[in-house]
């Protein structure tokens, strides 16, 4: 289920550090709620976001729809205060110390909200209303071209791709130009760090870092002791080292899938690339998820079928426990070449075959050609890997 919070995954991406406490004096921003219709006694739980988690501020009753709550806020920067209610119902603010918020919202329609007093959370507002809009149309979509796909509708399906793919686009280019309007405004974090209900980033390029960077390099004249912004400097170099290695690559003698070479339960290297002239499956994946170990029961019938005809399997566990990930090896006798990648989400081998969650999966040719993604169904993997050889 998608968190109410819906960009608090920016901060629990492989790449992000953890925010900093701020020390210092802090100033008190005060908070007037009315939620018409609420019953009496209803919970109102006050959050602040903090060190890769929301912290939980205070607890206030409302009275005859009423309730009021004072927090305390950071000098230096504004912060992201969250006001829950209900089942959904969820206000987002971006107060500054002093602030004098008032905000009214409805039991019966908890997305209905308007806020008066601080302008910041204002366009918090507009935000979040802009994302749900978004997770709405591409659910809506995403279920009627797996209706499609279910019902081998080929035509049907690759029409609702295509839409899909173009929501996906023009909400990246909304997005964009409300960042390039909104710089001086730390809203801008939260549109940075989408996440499509898919788990892929909104801002998912390598290049976006030069967006984040121009805005770091605006917010931070404004609020230069903000851990928000701290940690949007991290991930800034992270996509720069990223952008300079692809760099690297690019000069380096041309092949035609990247390298990986990685070793197995035995300590010896394997190459992927020595595999070229045959079919070749690669697979990450974490040892430690039962579904992904359930799909190798598969993968064997698979390889059984095909590898005497020239099929072979490069599976990379993504995973720093590699005890664990040798013991399922051995366990479910895997028979193809299985090697083990702990450096996680910053390794070349993810990085370059663009991996955003696991598993994931690629299928090349003969010709090291990549002609596959992600085919989950046994049966359409079969296929293409018939296909092939």
């Amino acid at each position: 289920m998608r968190s109410k919070y819906y960009w608090i995954g920016m901060f629990t991406l492989p790449l992000f550090v953890a925010l900093m406490t701020m020390c210092g004096d802090r100033d008190t921003a005060r908070i007037s709620l009315t939620v018409k219709g609420a019953p009496d006694s209803t919970q109102v739980v006050v959050s602040r976001l903090a060190l890769n988690q929301m912290q939980v501020l205070d607890t206030v009753c409302t009275v005859g729809g009423k309730a009021e709550c004072r927090v305390t806020v950071n000098p230096g920067s504004p912060e992201f205060i969250y006001l829950t209610f209900g089942s959904d119902g969820v206000v987002s603010l971006l107060l500054q110390g002093r602030d004098r918020v008032s905000v009214a919202a409805d039991w019966s329609r908890p997305s209905v909200v308007s806020i008066d007093g601080s302008e910041e959370s204002v366009l918090m507002q507009e935000v979040n209303d802009g994302i749900r809009t978004f997770n709405h149309k591409f659910d809506s979509l995403f279920a009627e071209m797996s209706s499609a796909e279910a019902e081998e509708d080929v035509d049907r399906s690759s029409a609702l791709r295509r839409e899909l793919g173009l929501l996906y686009v023009r909400h990246k280019q909304d997005a964009l130009q409300y960042v390039l309007r909104h710089r001086g405004s730390m809203t801008v974090i939260p549109v940075l760090y989408q996440v499509a209900p898919n788990g892929q980033w909104i801002f998912s390029e390598m290049t976006d870092a030069l967006v984040m960077e121009q805005v770091y390099d605006t917010l931070h004249t404004l609020y230069p002791v903000s851990p928000y912004l701290a940690a949007l400097a991290d991930e800034v170099q992270s996509r720069r080292n990223v952008m300079d290695m692809g760099n690297i690559l690019s000069d380096a003698e041309e092949v035609d899938f990247p390298e990986i070479a990685l070793a197995d339960v035995n300590g010896e290297m394997r190459s992927l690339t020595a595999l070229k002239g045959r079919v070749v499956v690669l697979y990450f994946w974490d040892p430690s998820v039962m579904e992904q170990r359930i799909f190798n029961v598969g993968l064997k019938e698979l390889y059984e079928k095909y590898s005497g005809r020239g099929l072979e399997i490069y599976q990379v566990a993504v995973t720093q426990d590699k005890t664990a990930w040798a013991m399922q090896v051995k366990e479910q006798e895997l028979p193809w070449i299985s090697v083990c990648d702990p450096s996680g989400a910053s390794s070349a081998a993810v990085v370059m075959y663009n991996v955003s969650q696991l598993p994931a999966m690629y299928v090349i040719s003969r010709d090291g050609v990549i002609t596959a993604r992600d085919l989950f169904e046994t049966d359409k993997l079969g296929q293409e890997i018939s296909r092939l050889l």
